[in-house]
């Protein structure tokens, strides 16, 4: 009995072939939002909760999973208030969720953190407002009983504010350095990452790191010997190894850089260019593959067409082998705030991924394990952008201001 439970929770969790099919329902709208950059959908360690969030109408929803992400629940209310809700990112650790979004009162703009013990259950969240920032999208990690969030400050520092509690209490904010946009974070355990971008004198990428919970950090700027000023900061780290992976895409050319460091953020490698003319690059990595998606600008008939990349590292992220062009044309002819991002995904030791695009006619995704794309994967969810895998789940922007959720298998 038990050989067999496991098998089924395998075919439910990693798909070992191409999807077939996808079922998809709208969770929210009209009137729902959600945030770029793989806000959600999110999965706990074990794979079998799967959280979904949209804002919509002074509220902020969470729709849950709790059989692998085949089905959502009603969705659950966290926030409800006067205000417009937005910026919303997402964590969790195995029962412990938590949301990070701001909202905004008489054009006063607040941070709002929030935290639940029981698997994000009506009834078991509690709220705490950190008070204003600086509205470039916060960013949260959480890892075992830590959690960190990162933001940017009314006094132009990027900050941190940790909690060793399941986010029942906060630290104050610890200042990193000044800043000016492009927040991202990662954390394993102690170990916190940082990343944001400055602008005096020019455009480049600085690098925070911590080894003590985000009690003191170490700021280097990473990208101040490269000929070109660099924005678009990525960074992940894979939990298993310990491996810290960075991208940026830098101004001219317009280019994608990859840098890893293996000894906990103190060191870094030679920068690693990945292609071009490319941009808003993603990097996940599973502790024996690199993921790294894009767009890359293809002419057709004399016109622009972002298409998407895949580049894959076989060798811990030292060399890439050729991108894998996962849409041909797409017909997209320009880029709008990150509404087209493509999103990767993969799972910590278990060598499945996930990658999800937009082409003119909505998003799309492609599976896949150990690095390989399966043939024939690609599969259509519906029309809009915005959209974001995590296992076989997928959140995205749906026409209309509504927001919908699918699960392929």
């Amino acid at each position: 009995m038990l050989v067999r439970v496991f098998a089924t929770f395998l075919a439910m969790t990693t798909t070992a072939a191409a999807y077939t099919q996808c079922h998809t329902t709208t969770i929210g709208g009209p009137g729902a939002s959600i945030a770029p950059e793989g806000s959600n959908p999110i999965v706990t360690s074990g794979g079998k909760f799967v959280y979904a969030g949209f804002m919509q109408a002074g509220k902020l929803s969470l729709a849950i999973s709790s059989d692998w992400g085949q089905t959502v629940a009603a969705p659950v209310t966290v926030y409800s208030g006067p205000g417009a809700e937005s910026l919303l990112r997402l964590a969790a650790s195995g029962t412990h969720v938590y949301a990070l979004w701001q909202i905004r009162k008489q054009g006063v703009g607040s941070l709002l953190f929030a935290a639940s013990d029981n698997n994000g259950a009506s009834g078991s969240w509690t709220v705490t407002n950190l008070g204003s920032f600086v509205p470039n999208l916060p960013q949260i990690s959480a890892d075992g009983s830590h959690v960190y969030v990162f933001y940017h400050a009314t006094d132009g520092n990027m900050v941190v504010r940790s909690s060793a509690d399941y986010g029942r209490t906060l630290s104050d904010p610890v200042s990193l350095g000044v800043g000016a946009a492009e927040p991202a974070l990662t954390a394993a355990g102690l170990d916190v990452y940082a990343t944001w971008t400055i602008a005096d004198p020019r455009a480049d990428t600085m690098m925070a790191v911590s080894h003590d919970g985000g009690k003191t950090f170490k700021t280097t700027e990473l990208s101040a010997e490269r000929p070109s000023g660099s924005n678009e900061p990525i960074v992940t780290v894979d939990k298993i190894g310990g491996r810290v992976s960075l991208v940026w895409r830098e101004n001219v050319p317009q280019q994608g850089v990859y840098l890893q460091s293996l000894d906990h953020g103190d060191t870094w490698s030679a920068p690693l260019v990945i292609d071009e003319p490319s941009r808003e690059f993603m990097v996940a990595d599973d502790g024996t593959y690199v993921y790294v998606t894009y767009l890359k600008k293809i002419w057709l008939n004399k016109a622009p067409d972002w298409q998407i990349q895949l580049a894959v590292s076989t060798d811990g992220g030292k060399t890439f082998q050729p991108a894998t062009n996962l849409s041909g044309p797409t017909g997209i002819q320009s880029l709008h705030d990150d509404m087209e991002r493509p999103m990767p995904w993969a799972w910590d030791g278990n060598g499945a991924f996930r990658v999800t695009g937009v082409k003119a006619d909505g998003v799309y995704i492609w599976n896949g394990r150990n690095g390989v794309v399966y043939r024939s994967s690609q599969a259509y969810l519906g029309p809009g952008n915005t959209g974001a895998p995590a296992m076989n789940s997928v959140v995205w922007r749906a026409p209309n201001a509504f927001v919908s959720y699918g699960y392929c298998n």
